[in-house]
Protein backbone atom coordinates (compact mmCIF):
# COMPACT_ATOMS: atom_id res chain seq x y z
CA UNK A 1 0.00 0.00 0.00
CA UNK A 2 0.89 3.19 -0.46
CA UNK A 3 2.24 5.52 2.84
CA UNK A 4 -0.45 7.03 4.83
CA UNK A 5 -0.77 10.39 3.69
CA UNK A 6 0.37 10.56 0.74
CA UNK A 7 -2.69 9.43 -1.48
CA UNK A 8 -3.50 12.45 -3.96
CA UNK A 9 -7.08 12.89 -2.11
CA UNK A 10 -5.31 13.36 1.77
CA UNK A 11 -2.83 15.84 -0.42
CA UNK A 12 -5.82 17.20 -1.93
CA UNK A 13 -7.49 17.83 1.87
CA UNK A 14 -4.35 19.16 3.43
CA UNK A 15 -4.75 21.52 0.86
CA UNK A 16 -8.53 22.35 1.20
CA UNK A 17 -7.57 22.45 5.41
CA UNK A 18 -4.88 24.61 4.79
CA UNK A 19 -7.40 27.68 2.99
CA UNK A 20 -5.14 26.77 -0.07
CA UNK A 21 -8.02 25.37 -1.93
CA UNK A 22 -12.08 25.43 -2.02
CA UNK A 23 -13.87 22.27 -1.45
CA UNK A 24 -14.50 20.85 -4.97
CA UNK A 25 -17.07 17.48 -5.62
CA UNK A 26 -15.61 17.23 -9.15
CA UNK A 27 -12.10 17.38 -7.98
CA UNK A 28 -12.35 15.11 -4.75
CA UNK A 29 -14.26 12.10 -6.87
CA UNK A 30 -11.25 12.22 -9.45
CA UNK A 31 -8.60 12.29 -6.54
CA UNK A 32 -9.87 9.05 -5.56
CA UNK A 33 -9.75 7.61 -8.64
CA UNK A 34 -6.69 8.49 -8.72
CA UNK A 35 -6.00 6.97 -5.25
CA UNK A 36 -6.71 3.19 -6.84
CA UNK A 37 -3.67 3.49 -9.31
CA UNK A 38 -1.46 4.32 -6.35
CA UNK A 39 -2.23 1.52 -4.35
CA UNK A 40 -1.81 -0.41 -7.83
CA UNK A 41 1.55 1.21 -8.06
CA UNK A 42 2.53 0.39 -4.51
CA UNK A 43 1.53 -3.15 -4.71
CA UNK A 44 3.30 -4.03 -7.65
CA UNK A 45 6.66 -3.63 -7.18
CA UNK A 46 8.99 -3.79 -10.63
CA UNK A 47 9.33 -7.38 -10.08
CA UNK A 48 5.34 -8.18 -9.93
CA UNK A 49 5.23 -5.48 -13.07
CA UNK A 50 7.09 -7.55 -14.76
CA UNK A 51 5.91 -10.91 -14.15
CA UNK A 52 2.55 -9.19 -14.90
CA UNK A 53 3.71 -8.68 -18.41
CA UNK A 54 5.23 -12.15 -18.61
CA UNK A 55 2.42 -14.13 -17.68
CA UNK A 56 0.42 -11.79 -20.11
CA UNK A 57 -2.12 -11.34 -17.64
CA UNK A 58 -4.07 -7.95 -18.18
CA UNK A 59 -1.86 -4.53 -17.34
CA UNK A 60 -3.47 -2.48 -14.85
CA UNK A 61 -5.86 0.20 -16.24
CA UNK A 62 -5.03 4.19 -16.62
CA UNK A 63 -7.40 6.61 -16.05
CA UNK A 64 -8.29 9.37 -18.75
CA UNK A 65 -9.26 12.42 -17.27
CA UNK A 66 -11.34 15.15 -19.11
CA UNK A 67 -13.05 18.28 -18.28
CA UNK A 68 -13.23 22.23 -18.70
CA UNK A 69 -10.56 24.65 -18.61
CA UNK A 70 -9.55 25.78 -15.24
CA UNK A 71 -11.16 22.53 -13.46
CA UNK A 72 -7.66 21.60 -11.60
CA UNK A 73 -6.56 18.64 -14.23
CA UNK A 74 -3.10 19.72 -13.92
CA UNK A 75 -2.98 20.24 -10.25
CA UNK A 76 -4.40 16.65 -9.70
CA UNK A 77 -2.19 15.28 -12.08
CA UNK A 78 0.35 16.97 -9.80
CA UNK A 79 -0.74 15.39 -6.54
CA UNK A 80 -0.96 11.92 -8.37
CA UNK A 81 2.82 11.78 -9.35
CA UNK A 82 3.77 13.34 -6.13
CA UNK A 83 1.98 10.51 -4.78
CA UNK A 84 3.52 7.60 -6.57
CA UNK A 85 5.65 5.41 -4.77
CA UNK A 86 9.64 5.79 -5.33
CA UNK A 87 12.10 3.06 -4.92
CA UNK A 88 14.29 0.85 -5.97
CA UNK A 89 11.24 -1.72 -5.99
CA UNK A 90 9.09 0.85 -7.36
CA UNK A 91 7.21 1.09 -10.82
CA UNK A 92 9.54 3.69 -12.99
CA UNK A 93 7.21 7.39 -13.51
CA UNK A 94 7.44 9.33 -16.40
CA UNK A 95 4.98 13.12 -16.30
CA UNK A 96 5.63 15.69 -19.50
CA UNK A 97 3.34 17.59 -21.69
CA UNK A 98 1.40 15.58 -24.34
CA UNK A 99 2.94 17.72 -27.13
CA UNK A 100 6.19 17.10 -25.64
CA UNK A 101 6.09 13.71 -26.13
CA UNK A 102 4.95 13.45 -29.32
CA UNK A 103 7.98 15.63 -30.45
CA UNK A 104 10.36 13.19 -28.76
CA UNK A 105 8.44 9.92 -30.37
CA UNK A 106 8.50 11.64 -34.22
CA UNK A 107 12.54 12.49 -33.59
CA UNK A 108 13.03 8.44 -32.57
CA UNK A 109 10.69 7.77 -35.50
CA UNK A 110 12.63 9.85 -37.62
CA UNK A 111 15.65 8.85 -36.41
CA UNK A 112 14.98 5.13 -36.86
CA UNK A 113 13.88 5.38 -40.07
CA UNK A 114 16.71 7.17 -41.15
CA UNK A 115 19.45 4.32 -40.01
CA UNK A 116 17.23 1.85 -41.90
CA UNK A 117 15.25 -0.22 -39.41
CA UNK A 118 12.71 -2.01 -40.64
CA UNK A 119 9.90 -1.24 -38.42
CA UNK A 120 10.56 2.42 -36.88
CA UNK A 121 7.51 2.77 -34.66
CA UNK A 122 7.81 -0.07 -32.71
CA UNK A 123 11.53 0.74 -31.97
CA UNK A 124 10.64 4.13 -30.74
CA UNK A 125 7.62 2.68 -28.73
CA UNK A 126 10.16 0.43 -27.38
CA UNK A 127 12.52 2.82 -26.22
CA UNK A 128 9.40 4.98 -25.30
CA UNK A 129 8.20 2.27 -23.10
CA UNK A 130 11.26 2.22 -21.01
CA UNK A 131 11.16 5.75 -19.51
CA UNK A 132 8.26 4.77 -17.34
CA UNK A 133 5.50 1.77 -16.59
CA UNK A 134 3.52 4.96 -15.41
CA UNK A 135 3.03 7.31 -17.82
CA UNK A 136 1.70 10.57 -16.79
CA UNK A 137 0.11 12.91 -19.86
CA UNK A 138 -0.60 16.54 -19.17
CA UNK A 139 -2.97 18.06 -21.87
CA UNK A 140 -3.92 15.26 -24.33
CA UNK A 141 -4.73 16.89 -27.74
CA UNK A 142 -3.77 15.91 -31.34
CA UNK A 143 -4.37 18.49 -34.51
CA UNK A 144 -1.52 16.86 -36.26
CA UNK A 145 -2.26 14.75 -38.89
CA UNK A 146 1.69 13.09 -38.62
CA UNK A 147 0.89 12.24 -35.18
CA UNK A 148 -3.07 11.21 -35.62
CA UNK A 149 -1.45 8.63 -38.18
CA UNK A 150 0.86 6.86 -36.13
CA UNK A 151 -0.65 7.38 -32.88
CA UNK A 152 -2.73 3.55 -32.66
CA UNK A 153 0.20 1.63 -33.68
CA UNK A 154 3.09 3.89 -31.19
CA UNK A 155 0.55 3.12 -28.01
CA UNK A 156 -0.36 -0.30 -28.82
CA UNK A 157 3.01 -1.07 -28.98
CA UNK A 158 3.45 1.02 -25.73
CA UNK A 159 1.08 -0.18 -23.44
CA UNK A 160 1.85 -3.92 -24.43
CA UNK A 161 4.88 -3.43 -22.72
CA UNK A 162 3.12 -2.91 -19.62
CA UNK A 163 2.83 0.65 -19.78
CA UNK A 164 -0.07 2.03 -17.67
CA UNK A 165 -1.18 5.58 -19.08
CA UNK A 166 -2.74 8.73 -17.29
CA UNK A 167 -4.27 11.23 -19.10
CA UNK A 168 -5.72 14.51 -18.82
CA UNK A 169 -7.53 16.65 -21.51
CA UNK A 170 -9.68 19.12 -22.30
CA UNK A 171 -12.20 16.76 -24.50
CA UNK A 172 -13.50 13.22 -24.42
CA UNK A 173 -11.60 10.56 -26.19
CA UNK A 174 -14.29 10.62 -28.61
CA UNK A 175 -13.68 13.99 -29.42
CA UNK A 176 -9.81 13.97 -30.22
CA UNK A 177 -9.03 14.80 -33.70
CA UNK A 178 -12.29 15.92 -33.95
CA UNK A 179 -13.17 16.53 -38.22
CA UNK A 180 -9.39 16.15 -38.53
CA UNK A 181 -7.85 14.88 -41.46
CA UNK A 182 -8.03 11.05 -42.27
CA UNK A 183 -9.82 10.64 -39.19
CA UNK A 184 -11.39 7.13 -39.61
CA UNK A 185 -7.20 6.03 -39.74
CA UNK A 186 -7.19 7.91 -35.96
CA UNK A 187 -10.40 5.81 -34.71
CA UNK A 188 -8.41 2.57 -33.60
CA UNK A 189 -5.94 5.15 -30.94
CA UNK A 190 -9.63 6.06 -29.49
CA UNK A 191 -10.98 2.10 -29.12
CA UNK A 192 -7.74 1.47 -27.61
CA UNK A 193 -7.64 4.51 -25.05
CA UNK A 194 -11.09 3.82 -24.13
CA UNK A 195 -10.54 -0.23 -24.17
CA UNK A 196 -7.37 -0.01 -21.90
CA UNK A 197 -8.12 3.72 -19.49
CA UNK A 198 -10.79 4.27 -17.60
CA UNK A 199 -12.78 7.92 -19.00
CA UNK A 200 -13.19 10.22 -16.08
CA UNK A 201 -15.10 13.16 -16.50
CA UNK A 202 -14.00 16.16 -13.72
CA UNK A 203 -17.35 17.33 -13.16
CA UNK A 204 -18.54 20.59 -13.84
CA UNK A 205 -17.67 23.36 -11.09
CA UNK A 206 -16.55 26.21 -10.27
CA UNK A 207 -13.37 27.18 -13.21
CA UNK A 208 -10.48 28.38 -10.83
CA UNK A 209 -8.34 29.80 -13.47
CA UNK A 210 -11.22 31.88 -15.05
CA UNK A 211 -12.06 33.34 -11.63
CA UNK A 212 -8.41 34.56 -11.42
CA UNK A 213 -8.57 35.41 -14.89
CA UNK A 214 -11.08 38.02 -14.19
CA UNK A 215 -9.70 39.68 -11.36
CA UNK A 216 -6.34 40.42 -12.94
CA UNK A 217 -5.80 43.02 -15.95
CA UNK A 218 -4.53 41.12 -19.15
CA UNK A 219 -2.61 45.09 -20.59
CA UNK A 220 -0.29 46.26 -18.23
CA UNK A 221 0.76 50.03 -19.74
CA UNK A 222 3.11 52.07 -18.98
CA UNK A 223 6.15 49.49 -18.06
CA UNK A 224 7.35 50.81 -14.80
CA UNK A 225 7.71 49.04 -11.37
CA UNK A 226 4.37 48.83 -10.65
CA UNK A 227 3.13 46.88 -13.33
CA UNK A 228 6.15 45.06 -13.70
CA UNK A 229 5.15 43.74 -10.29
CA UNK A 230 1.69 43.55 -10.79
CA UNK A 231 2.37 41.43 -13.69
CA UNK A 232 5.09 39.13 -11.64
CA UNK A 233 1.96 38.64 -8.88
CA UNK A 234 0.02 38.06 -12.05
CA UNK A 235 1.47 35.04 -12.77
CA UNK A 236 2.09 33.75 -9.09
CA UNK A 237 -1.86 33.70 -8.77
CA UNK A 238 -2.20 31.61 -12.00
CA UNK A 239 0.81 28.86 -11.19
CA UNK A 240 -0.54 28.25 -7.58
CA UNK A 241 1.77 26.32 -5.88
CA UNK A 242 3.14 24.93 -9.09
CA UNK A 243 7.02 25.06 -9.07
CA UNK A 244 8.79 26.94 -12.36
CA UNK A 245 10.88 25.54 -14.62
CA UNK A 246 13.22 26.04 -17.54
CA UNK A 247 11.34 24.25 -20.60
CA UNK A 248 12.66 23.55 -24.18
CA UNK A 249 10.14 22.96 -26.72
CA UNK A 250 11.53 21.58 -29.85
CA UNK A 251 10.37 22.09 -33.35
CA UNK A 252 12.15 20.93 -36.84
CA UNK A 253 15.29 20.93 -35.17
CA UNK A 254 15.35 24.04 -33.24
CA UNK A 255 15.09 24.70 -29.30
CA UNK A 256 12.48 26.98 -28.23
CA UNK A 257 13.60 27.95 -24.74
CA UNK A 258 11.26 29.09 -22.08
CA UNK A 259 12.62 30.27 -18.91
CA UNK A 260 10.09 30.29 -17.02
CA UNK A 261 7.45 27.94 -17.10
CA UNK A 262 4.40 26.34 -14.29
CA UNK A 263 2.85 23.51 -15.72
CA UNK A 264 0.47 24.81 -18.75
CA UNK A 265 1.28 28.78 -18.46
CA UNK A 266 4.37 30.39 -19.15
CA UNK A 267 5.94 33.71 -18.51
CA UNK A 268 8.10 35.26 -20.98
CA UNK A 269 10.07 38.24 -22.20
CA UNK A 270 9.27 39.85 -25.49
CA UNK A 271 12.42 39.56 -26.83
CA UNK A 272 13.18 35.93 -25.84
CA UNK A 273 10.53 35.07 -28.13
CA UNK A 274 10.09 37.44 -30.92
CA UNK A 275 13.49 39.04 -30.90
CA UNK A 276 14.60 35.58 -31.95
CA UNK A 277 14.40 34.10 -35.75
CA UNK A 278 11.07 32.04 -35.29
CA UNK A 279 9.01 31.21 -37.78
CA UNK A 280 5.10 30.87 -37.64
CA UNK A 281 5.06 27.20 -36.66
CA UNK A 282 7.16 27.59 -33.84
CA UNK A 283 4.31 29.85 -32.11
CA UNK A 284 1.98 27.25 -33.13
CA UNK A 285 4.00 24.79 -30.87
CA UNK A 286 4.50 27.32 -28.01
CA UNK A 287 0.37 28.25 -28.22
CA UNK A 288 0.19 24.47 -28.66
CA UNK A 289 1.89 23.81 -25.29
CA UNK A 290 0.53 26.13 -23.55
CA UNK A 291 -2.49 27.11 -21.98
CA UNK A 292 -1.78 31.01 -21.72
CA UNK A 293 0.87 33.22 -21.86
CA UNK A 294 2.25 35.93 -19.57
CA UNK A 295 4.43 38.65 -21.85
CA UNK A 296 6.52 41.26 -20.13
CA UNK A 297 8.05 44.28 -22.13
CA UNK A 298 6.14 44.31 -25.55
CA UNK A 299 8.23 47.70 -27.14
CA UNK A 300 5.88 50.13 -29.62
CA UNK A 301 6.27 48.66 -33.05
CA UNK A 302 7.80 51.40 -35.58
CA UNK A 303 10.08 51.03 -39.35
CA UNK A 304 13.17 49.50 -36.99
CA UNK A 305 11.62 46.25 -35.63
CA UNK A 306 9.09 45.42 -38.26
CA UNK A 307 10.33 41.82 -37.78
CA UNK A 308 9.75 41.42 -34.62
CA UNK A 309 6.42 43.04 -35.53
CA UNK A 310 5.59 40.10 -37.62
CA UNK A 311 6.91 37.74 -35.02
CA UNK A 312 4.70 38.67 -32.47
CA UNK A 313 1.21 38.79 -34.85
CA UNK A 314 2.08 35.08 -35.66
CA UNK A 315 1.89 34.60 -31.91
CA UNK A 316 -0.72 36.51 -31.23
CA UNK A 317 -2.78 34.25 -34.19
CA UNK A 318 -1.29 31.37 -32.70
CA UNK A 319 -2.85 32.20 -29.39
CA UNK A 320 -6.09 33.34 -30.16
CA UNK A 321 -6.92 30.44 -32.81
CA UNK A 322 -6.30 28.01 -29.75
CA UNK A 323 -8.15 30.25 -27.29
CA UNK A 324 -5.71 31.02 -25.17
CA UNK A 325 -5.10 33.77 -22.84
CA UNK A 326 -2.60 36.52 -22.98
CA UNK A 327 -1.68 39.20 -20.58
CA UNK A 328 0.87 41.66 -21.26
CA UNK A 329 2.85 44.66 -20.01
CA UNK A 330 3.65 46.97 -22.86
CA UNK A 331 5.18 50.51 -23.30
CA UNK A 332 1.87 51.60 -25.09
CA UNK A 333 -1.42 50.83 -24.89
CA UNK A 334 -2.94 48.36 -27.64
CA UNK A 335 -4.39 51.05 -29.61
CA UNK A 336 -0.96 52.44 -29.96
CA UNK A 337 1.44 49.50 -30.24
CA UNK A 338 2.29 49.64 -34.13
CA UNK A 339 3.78 52.77 -36.19
CA UNK A 340 5.56 50.90 -38.91
CA UNK A 341 5.34 51.01 -42.62
CA UNK A 342 4.79 47.53 -43.99
CA UNK A 343 2.41 45.41 -41.51
CA UNK A 344 -0.02 48.97 -41.11
CA UNK A 345 -3.37 46.77 -42.56
CA UNK A 346 -2.59 43.07 -40.97
CA UNK A 347 -1.56 44.65 -38.13
CA UNK A 348 -4.99 46.36 -36.92
CA UNK A 349 -6.65 42.54 -36.84
CA UNK A 350 -3.74 42.15 -34.14
CA UNK A 351 -4.86 44.39 -32.01
CA UNK A 352 -8.73 43.60 -32.61
CA UNK A 353 -7.55 39.82 -31.46
CA UNK A 354 -5.41 41.49 -28.39
CA UNK A 355 -8.76 43.08 -27.40
CA UNK A 356 -10.89 40.15 -27.73
CA UNK A 357 -8.27 38.66 -25.38
CA UNK A 358 -8.45 41.03 -22.82
CA UNK A 359 -12.07 40.67 -22.32
CA UNK A 360 -11.50 37.24 -21.20
CA UNK A 361 -14.47 36.08 -22.45
CA UNK A 362 -12.45 34.49 -26.03
CA UNK A 363 -10.01 31.90 -23.25
CA UNK A 364 -11.33 28.73 -23.87
CA UNK A 365 -8.55 26.53 -23.93
CA UNK A 366 -10.02 24.60 -27.13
Amino acid sequence: MSEPGLYPSDLLAARIAAGELRSDAGQAEIALALDQIVDVAAGLGRRSWMKTLISKTETPRGLYIYGGVGRGKTMLMDMFYAALPTGPNSPTKWRLHFHDFMVQAQDMIHDARAAGDSDPIETAAAALAKKGRIMCFDEMEVRDIADAMILSRLFSNIMNRGVVVVATSNRHADDLYKDGLHRDRFLPFIDLLKARCDMRPIADGQDWRGAILAQVPAWYSPVDAAGSAALEAAFTQLRGNVPEQSETIKVAGRDIVIARAAADIAFVNFADLCDVPLAARDYLAVAGRFAGLVMADIPRFDQNNENAARRFMWLIDALYDRGRFFIASSSCPIDDLYHGRHFEFEFTRTQSRLGEMARRDHANGQ
